[in-house]
């Protein structure tokens, strides 16, 4: 299964198959987007999950994506329907659904997000350009492929669109 991660000025962070991704996103969805409806999660249930994040909407995203994980570590994992014959193999998921929180089954979402966010920074201080916050295949030679798409290309996605990390 193709692989995908977070890619943040020098570094891609790999987060695993595309399906744990998409659970990912399905869980914040379904319980930070439409549970806490006076915020506004537009920057990781849009920008982030479908294009990329400027370098103005970092430092939100990142309060966002801190509030969406003290969220997470509320919930039980089984808050989540596992395919437990998935489980034992790691080429379709790195996910470990027998940890007691969603927050515990997606931390290295959250730290692998900080560091991809720390890497733009870092990328941005040390050569005045933004490689802005994405995620892209990371299997090559997709990860080539996209590291070279144009950002118009993703701003150009409509609302039935599927992200390019989906196709």
């Amino acid at each position: 299964m193709r692989k995908v991660g977070f890619d943040g000025g020098h570094t891609v962070y790999e987060l695993g198959p595309v399906s744990d991704v998409v659970l990912f996103f399905e869980c914040l969805d379904v319980f930070v987007v439409n549970t806490c409806v006076d915020q506004d999660w537009s920057l990781l249930s849009d920008r982030l999950y479908k294009r990329y994040l400027r370098q103005d909407e970092l430092e939100e995203s990142f309060i966002l994506m801190e509030k969406a994980k003290s969220i997470f570590f509320t919930l039980p994992s089984s808050s989540v329907a596992w395919d437990e014959d998935m489980q034992a193999d790691r080429d379709r998921t790195w996910l470990d659904s027998r940890v007691d929180t969603l927050g515990t089954v997606f931390s290295r979402y959250f730290d692998l997000f900080s560091k991809a966010k720390n890497s733009a920074v870092s990328f941005l201080d040390e050569f005045g350009i933004y490689q802005p916050l994405r995620i892209l295949a990371s299997d090559m030679p997709a990860l080539m492929v996209e590291k070279k798409r144009p950002l118009n290309e993703y701003d150009a996605l409509g609302l039935d669109d599927l992200p390019f990390w989906l196709r």
